[in-house]
């Protein structure tokens, strides 16, 4: 199936694709040979977070852009620069703050991807700081950043103990926020909702440490986990935001000849090699990532993975995120169910699927009795349905 690429679009994918090279300035300069809509143009890299690429290859490539759409482009980036900035500078002192404690903690994406992906941290964007720690660590995790001045907000640090309890299992991650500095922070205790898409019981011991400046560093996944988690992470939201993307052609474009099929192979391993497929086909196809042809060819051979992409680019070329549209979703939560085998994935999927926090949270079960809870899906959603429009009134 063929999927329509507006020549906006098509010039976001070239801004987007990295390291800077002829290659993409050529590349740039050719998609924005013929009349553009700029205005178009600026909502597409908006949506898709890519301001800074986007910005960064305009400017080296001389394209001629409206004053004003280059002004307001500059403008942002510049914010991009110094947001970054921050988020790095909180990133090393709550680093700092877990070494002194001795707990294990991994950041994950921001600051140290954006320096492994670009060697610059004011070209990817972030609204937040990702935080893993193992599962038996989370008690004193989460004491050490209430310490260091955060306070949860998702879910509401009212809820019930009880509620608590259910909720452990159905998420992955706490949303915390700080008053003083504004900042965001997610604390995980796993990479993904689904717990059998990826293996991470052996991430903690193969993490690295990324330089930032000077002495400071942050620690994040090692080489293959950081590959197949961010397959994995962009897979599972469909890739409708871009800038998923260009972080793994980057990464597949700085790894050595051979490295496309070696990081191929690692994420396999560890159960998300259809989610890696689907990436490696999206990068050749948009980004111009060379990959060896036999290891096209081999990914091409299952419908399934074809699907996939289609799905993915149908979810990147829509005007708005998938979850504004109208059963926006409904294409990319069934091709979940591709991304992973064997029946323990496929009923965590579903259970997914089927049990919500809202559910939880308007209607606390025991354990013994969750099995009601996608029965009673549709009754809880009228209900909450009901009671929110008399809230109004």
């Amino acid at each position: 199936m063929t999927v329509s690429l507006s020549r906006e679009f098509l010039l976001m994918t070239a801004c987007a694709s990295w390291p800077p090279s002829d290659h993409r300035t050529d590349a740039i300069r050719a998609a924005a040979a013929e009349p553009l809509d700029w205005n178009l143009f600026e909502r597409i890299v908006t949506r898709h977070r890519v301001v800074g690429l986007a910005y960064e290859g305009l400017r080296t490539a001389g394209v001629q852009v409206p004053a004003l759409t280059l002004e307001e482009l500059g403008n942002r980036a510049a914010a991009l620069v110094r947001a970054g900035l921050v988020l790095a500078a909180e990133a090393a002192r709550l680093q700092s703050l877990f070494d002194k404690a001795a707990l294990p903690v991994l950041f994950v994406k921001g600051a140290s991807l954006a320096m492994l992906a670009y060697g610059n941290l004011g070209l990817r964007e972030s609204k937040d700081l990702d935080l893993f720690v193992p599962p038996e660590s989370l008690a004193s995790a989460t004491a050490l950043i209430e310490s260091a001045g955060y306070r949860r907000h998702e879910p509401s640090p009212n809820i019930l103990p009880s509620q608590m309890k259910l909720l452990l299992p159905i998420r992955k991650d706490f949303g915390y926020f700080h008053e003083e500095s504004q900042l965001e922070l997610e604390l995980h205790w796993r990479l993904l909702s689904n717990p059998h898409l990826m293996a991470d019981t052996t991430i903690i011991a193969s993490s690295r440490v990324v330089p930032l400046k000077g002495t400071a560093g942050l620690r994040t996944l090692g080489e293959d986990d950081l590959f197949a988690y961010l397959c994995a992470h962009g897979a599972v939201h469909w890739w409708y935001q871009f800038k998923w993307l260009a972080d793994v052609g980057a990464l597949l474009a700085s790894a050595p000849e051979g490295g496309a099929e070696r990081l191929y192979r690692a994420a396999e391993l560890r159960g998300a090699g259809a989610a890696a497929a689907q990436a490696i086909l999206l990068c050749k196809r948009l980004l111009g990532t060379r990959v060896p042809g036999h290891l096209i060819m081999l990914l091409r051979k299952h419908a399934a993975i074809e699907w996939l992409e289609t799905t993915a680019l149908k979810a990147m070329t829509a005007e708005l995120e998938p979850g504004k549209l109208p059963l926006g979703t409904t294409r990319g939560s069934l091709s979940s169910f591709l991304l992973g085998r064997g029946w323990r994935y496929w009923l965590a999927e579903l259970k997914g699927h089927l049990i919500c926090q809202a559910d939880v949270m308007t209607l606390a079960l025991p354990k013994e009795l969750h099995f009601l809870y996608p029965v009673l899906r549709l009754p809880l959603w009228l209900w909450r349905q009901v009671t929110r429009r008399y809230r109004l009134l």
